[in-house]
């Protein structure tokens, strides 16, 4: 029985080898946001324009991650998906590397997000298909560690690049990184054999995106008297409670975000230190990812209390601002703690939310469910980082902060309402 159980082990070892391109892939795209913030701050841009650019990829990444998941879904080419995209990016961050203005800024990460949003729902599903339905959330786990050491290993290059040259020209960096992972994956990757029907790529793919386009769909779904809030929480299914749960959180999160690197900047820290400041998050959401998201229950309780220590967390950058002026030399160091804890709770929370779409998903939908998580927190972060850019230019990084918190602790009675994660 143990040979068998090392069998099969070493045979999803090897179907998912191709995770290694996922190491360069997310060396670029990991935190073009970062390096974009820092472009479009030495450019002259304020807060609220740094959130008008993120609101505005952000929505862009909300409309093309569900396009993506359901284009994916109705083919059976995960791989082919992934290449695309790798070889598609390329170019676009050559582009983005020498554009001067901010509209053009932003029309250029923008297209980036558009694209590399895809890359996360194809990603998991592709995982789980490779592993023909045995052990897929140890291979979920192991495939967001591999992304968290290609965003440590980018970081890290960008930290020491940022010494000796100016922060724009990292963007040719990442176009390398990505055709370096398309050469990866073809080498390494193939489609694996799945169980579930799917309607022919040629024929079925076509309707999708017809469907899609059409501007009576484009009405339909933004027609606001479609709209009807339910009485109870308790008619929801437990994946719409999830989406309505990642979409209250995410949105806090992003308030946040929005205003993090720009007072790291108010604080006097340089490009480069901004940068390996990020490297400790990335090892922390790693290091969760691989030893502490995988044995920890998806019980309510442990749930609540992440989501409660990652807003007290938030919370802790708001007296921060008072150090602008006058910072002592170890002011690198709290920003560093707070934002290296949240970072590790992120991973022990992401991966249960995960787990129950993929598990409270039809078959043939699977990706398509990854693909609404994904845009559930894709529209909060277009809500969350314009509303956040404003809140900090008209108010102050403070009050920003304090209502990023009280917006995270809302989601805590959602979440309560999904009683199946206790049998995950």
């Amino acid at each position: 029985m143990a040979k068998e159980t090392g069998t099969l082990s070493q045979k999803i070892e090897s179907e998912t080898h191709w995770h290694l391109a996922m190491i360069p892939l997310f060396m670029a795209i990991g935190n073009p946001g970062l390096i974009v913030t820092l472009v479009a701050l030495s450019r002259g841009a304020s807060v609220a324009e740094v959130g008008v650019i993120g609101s505005i990829a952000s929505a862009s990444s909300f409309a093309f991650s569900m396009i993506w998941g359901r284009l994916s879904d109705a083919s059976s080419q995960r791989k082919v998906y992934l290449l695309y995209f790798m070889i598609i990016l390329a170019p676009l961050f050559t582009v983005l590397s020498i554009v001067n203005t901010i509209p053009q800024i932003t029309l250029m990460y923008t297209l980036v997000v558009a694209i590399s949003s895809g890359v996360t729902p194809i990603g998991i599903m592709y995982t789980v298909e490779c592993c023909k339905g045995k052990n897929w959330p140890n291979q979920v786990a192991r495939f967001n560690s591999i992304i968290s050491v290609g965003n440590i290993i980018g970081l890290l290059l960008f930290t020491l690049a940022a010494k000796y040259v100016e922060t724009q020209p990292l963007f040719t960096i990442s176009s390398f990184c990505c055709l370096l992972s398309a050469i990866l994956i073809m080498m390494l990757g193939h489609e694996p054999q799945v169980s579930l029907e799917r309607q022919p790529f040629y024929s079925k793919i076509l309707h999708d995106i017809e469907g899609i386009i059409q501007p009576k769909a484009i009405i339909h779904t933004l027609d606001i008297r479609r709209l009807q809030l339910p009485k109870s929480l308790k008619r929801l299914t437990p994946i719409q409670l999830l989406l309505i749960t990642a979409f209250v959180h995410w949105t806090g999160i992003c308030i946040y975000s929005v205003g993090m690197t720009p007072l790291m900047k108010d604080l006097g820290l340089s490009d480069s230190l901004i940068f390996a400041l990020n490297v400790g998050n990335s090892i922390a959401a790693a290091a969760a990812f691989t030893w502490l998201a995988p044995r920890i229950k998806a019980h309510l309780s442990n749930i609540t209390r992440l989501i409660t220590i990652r807003a007290i967390l938030v919370l802790c950058w708001a007296p921060l601002p008072f150090l602008i002026g006058n910072p002592p030399s170890y002011v690198f160091a709290i920003p560093l703690l707070i934002s290296v804890t949240i970072n590790a709770c992120y991973a022990i929370l992401w991966l249960p939310l995960v787990n129950l779409a993929i598990s409270q998903a039809p078959e043939d939908h699977k990706s398509s469910v990854i693909g609404q998580l994904m845009a559930a927190t894709s529209i909060a972060g277009a809500i969350g980082s314009g509303l956040g850019g404003f809140l900090i230019t008209g108010f102050g990084y403070t009050v920003g902060f304090v209502v990023a918190s009280t917006i995270m602790l809302i989601s805590i009675p959602i979440v309560h309402r999904i009683k199946v994660f206790d049998s995950l």
